[in-house]
């Protein structure tokens, strides 16, 4: 009861602030829509440290309606990453809740989707929460089930927004060359300063859900040191359909990106164990 009323509150002040500036339109909206352990904090970390956005990193608000972007703000308020001189505000999203129900001007932001390879990004999700000592995802079966209902979310999201205010990219090109990754989102996007490689890690982009806990906050711009080694996997472990499952999800999603010129998509997915203890 105590909950629903909360919500009902949350809903009610954000609609009522929602109406209080032009600000508050999806198309003054940039979203990093993503999947967990791919490289969005450093991302989200590099736009929220510029002046002209206001944002910290993953806000968890439903976008499901004219409310969501006052509901926006508030949380950006209360988590001290809100900007009143800004021109724009940012979301990070990474579960299927915030945006399965995105209502039409959703589609209107500028969006920078991020996919990680399947091997990976699996045992690098199961190994976070298993460390964390939190059970949602903190096995293989449980990481991959989360990995593929969102990839697959994504690749459906991805052809509502207009090509120009859209852009794909992959987790290693970002930690590869993030000078031309960033150049090409800017780009695309028309970022004016153009992004730069460099940011400030807040609190509220590594607490409480809004970022990665571990890494982000030693550093101050993306490290291209950073990259995994190709081949740490434990898909080993996972069902074939599974395996199968996330490997298309993960093509369906990535063959839709305009990437550049070779750079190399899935293939195949090595069955391997290591030790996913060094996979960040």
């Amino acid at each position: 009861m105590i909950q629903a009323l909360r919500e009902t509150g949350k809903r009610s002040a954000g609609w009522l602030l929602s109406r209080t500036s032009d600000l508050f339109s999806y198309r003054n909206c940039v979203f990093v829509l993503a999947h967990m352990r791919c490289g969005s904090t450093a991302l989200s970390n590099i736009l929220c440290s510029r002046d002209d956005i206001s944002g910290y990193g993953e806000a968890h608000v439903r976008h499901d309606g004219p409310g969501a972007l006052g509901r926006l703000a508030i949380n950006q308020m209360r988590r001290e990453g809100w900007k009143p001189g800004a021109r724009l505000l940012f979301d990070k999203i990474l579960h299927n809740r915030h945006d399965a129900q995105a209502w039409p001007e959703f589609f209107e932001a500028r969006a920078i989707f991020i996919a990680r390879r399947p091997d990976e990004t699996i045992a690098s999700i199961a190994n976070l929460f298993a460390r964390l000592e939190r059970q949602a995802y903190d096995t293989p079966l449980k990481a991959a089930g989360y990995y593929a209902e969102r990839v697959e979310a994504l690749a459906r999201l991805w052809p509502h927004f207009p090509p120009h205010r859209r852009i794909g990219i992959l987790h290693e090109q970002l930690l590869q060359a993030p000078d031309e990754t960033l150049a090409r989102i800017s780009g695309r996007l028309r970022f004016d300063p153009p992004l730069r490689n460099e940011y400030i890690s807040t609190a509220a982009s590594r607490e409480r859900g809004g970022g990665d806990p571990l890494v982000s906050g030693q550093y101050n711009r993306i490290e291209p040191s950073l990259l995994c080694p190709k081949g740490t996997t434990i898909m080993a472990e996972l069902p074939d359909p599974l395996q199968a499952r996330v490997n298309d999800a993960y093509r369906q999603l990535t063959a839709q990106f305009d990437l550049p010129l070779g750079v190399p998509l899935l293939r195949s997915t090595p069955n391997i164990r290591i030790n996913s203890d060094i996979i960040p």
